[in-house]
């Protein structure tokens, strides 16, 4: 959201970047897919390609990876740390506490905010003058995960101790190694806002100023506005896959997109709800192409944990997993073309969807795991 807010043209939107965001999800098209997939292949359990090989290497007794061709994988769970204890409830709570915790805190920041001890001098006057709707829109939704983030670790310290899966010693441990994981995501993202900064600043401020030139480059060219969504799907997956970074993705992508939507928008005369669906659909492309490399990119700290966590060889997660990724891509850029030439989110889901399951019927046909 703060990338959405600070790129050039949002302004011209008159929507805060909070219900930008919202509304930016139907057209989240490969997200939205990869989960249907996650849940079709869980309940169907029709694999295909190198999955549908380990599934029946792993059925026949073989073992649950390749080691020849593989190797070794990068981690092992040690029975000594197993607790008896310990339910996957104890798992999902601080996940759905903080998910809870966020939704309050978004209004509850902005209320905060907007005490300044003069027109409005308490928390409940900032909550009489500002409706819910309104607090909810306006809110500055770091603080408010910051605050989410702090009352959510608190609690599950707590709860984590009080349950004894945890003593004071382990848990603050574990704290400790969590901000220590942290380090390479936040030297990965200071630089991606670093380079963010080159590219959208002005060469007066010392940037680039590419997002304007493109802007200009795009809509002086005859580039048709149709094509941007899927245009911007495909670079995002390649530059995420290429640096395993949806953040630093999104860091290079959405400030240059932004001013080149609205650009391309106004220049086909598209003003109000029409110029919205014609930036919320570019929009919509670049967060997919950025998860896309999160899901496929072999260099991804996403990959490189599930592999670890799963005890599974690295290379033969992203060899069984990029397949299905490839697949939901392949579901998205059909979406986006359709997004593009409508400018109608469920019309395109609708579209995905029937790509989508043909196929999956296809690609599935008698070939049921055992």
């Amino acid at each position: 959201m703060s990338y959405i807010k600070s790129s050039k043209g949002f302004d011209q939107l008159e929507i805060s970047e909070f219900a930008f965001f919202i509304q930016v999800i139907p057209y989240n098209i490969y997200a939205l897919f990869a989960i249907l997939m996650v849940v079709f292949i869980a309940v169907s359990g029709r694999d295909f390609g190198p999955m549908k090989k380990s599934e029946e290497r792993a059925a026949n007794g073989e073992g649950l990876f390749n080691k020849d061709r593989f190797g070794d994988a990068a981690g092992s769970i040690s029975e000594d740390h197993n607790n008896s204890k310990a339910h996957f409830s104890d798992m999902l709570m601080p996940i759905g506490l903080l998910i809870i915790l966020a939704v309050i805190f978004f209004p509850v920041t902005t209320w905060m905010g907007a005490v300044d001890g003069k027109t409005i001098t308490s928390f409940s006057d900032a909550m009489s003058s500002i409706p819910l709707g309104k607090a909810f829109n306006d809110t500055d939704a770091s603080v408010a995960l910051m605050y989410a983030m702090v009352v959510t670790i608190t609690i599950t310290y707590i709860y984590y101790i009080g349950r004894k899966l945890l003593s004071i010693k382990t848990a603050a441990n574990a704290m400790i190694d969590g901000f220590k994981s942290m380090v390479p995501a936040l030297i990965i993202l200071t630089l991606a806002w670093s380079i963010g900064s080159i590219i959208k600043s002005s060469p007066e401020d010392g940037g680039l100023g590419l997002a304007n030139y493109l802007s200009h480059l795009v809509v002086d060219g005859g580039f048709q506005v149709y094509l941007l969504p899927v245009v911007v799907f495909m670079l995002s997956c390649l530059i995420s896959f290429s640096t395993g970074t949806s953040w630093g993705t999104l860091a290079i992508m959405v400030p240059i997109t932004m001013p080149i939507s609205v650009a391309l928008g106004q220049a086909a005369g598209f003003d109000g709800a029409e110029l919205l669906n014609a930036s919320l659909a570019p929009l919509g492309a670049v967060l997919g192409g950025a998860i896309f490399g999160d899901h496929a990119s072999p260099i991804s700290d996403t990959t490189i944990l599930s592999s670890t966590g799963a005890n599974c060889p690295h290379l033969e997660h992203v060899a069984t997993q990029l397949p299905y990724a490839g697949f939901v891509a392949g579901v998205a850029i059909i979406g986006h073309i359709t997004a593009g030439l409508t400018r109608q989110p469920y019309v395109s889901l609708i579209v995905s969807a029937a790509v989508f399951v043909a196929g999956l019927f296809f690609l599935t046909r008698n070939k049921k795991s055992t």
